[in-house]
């Protein structure tokens, strides 16, 4: 199988092309693959941050987001991981028909997935989507205080916010490049206006 690569945007990623599986097999689970696929890409020398299921049953995408110790993923990196990945795949064929298969640096806006996640980036802004009783969704943006025994403490603007590790639907670093830049716009709009009706005096 061939891995293509792409280097264009952000986060870095490697996809494997569409792959054929049995037409008899139902669609493997996010958790079910990430028992399958977690233990490769240790073996690989990699942290395997997210692994999920994206797209339609017919069509499905398998997202895995890696990460390495020291030193940032490149698309070597991806390539590697994709090729062992979609051997794996293809041998214990998770899905019927055919599929795409995706492994990406974390990027600026890296997954937030367990306890240990959280404990790593004490002090980053952090984005944490819950899960509320009334089956509703409420959004927290603010800094990681501490994860401890299954409880998230963050920082937000309202105070201090005490959650769950199991309430979170889905949560991630906060793109802090992206604030800056879109700061730093903002003044130069509001410094070009100030010039504008300076000439104009």
């Amino acid at each position: 199988m061939q891995a293509v690569c792409s280097g264009l945007g952000r986060p870095l990623f490697c996809w494997a092309g569409a792959v054929s599986a049995g037409p008899d097999l139902t669609i493997m689970l996010d958790k079910e693959l990430e028992t399958l696929v977690v233990p490769e890409v240790t073996s690989l020398g990699f942290e395997c941050i997210k692994v999920e299921v994206v797209g339609s049953r017919r069509n499905p995408i398998v997202r895995i987001f890696i990460d390495k110790p020291v030193g940032v993923v490149d698309l070597a990196d991806c390539s590697l991981v994709s090729r062992s990945i979609a051997l794996l795949l293809e041998e214990k064929d998770p899905f019927p028909g055919r599929y795409l298969l995706e492994v990406s640096s974390p990027g600026s806006n890296r997954p937030l997935t367990t306890e240990a996640h959280f404990q790593k980036f004490v002090g980053e802004s952090a984005r944490v989507e819950t899960a509320a009783p009334e089956a509703s969704r409420i959004t927290y943006t603010g800094h990681i205080r501490s994860c401890i025994n299954g409880l998230l403490t963050l920082g937000t603007p309202e105070g201090e916010v005490a959650i769950e590790l199991s309430a979170i639907v889905k949560a991630s670093l906060v793109d802090r490049e992206y604030k800056i830049d879109k700061k730093m716009k903002h003044e130069r709009r509001t410094r070009r206006l100030r010039e504008r009706k300076g000439d104009r005096t």
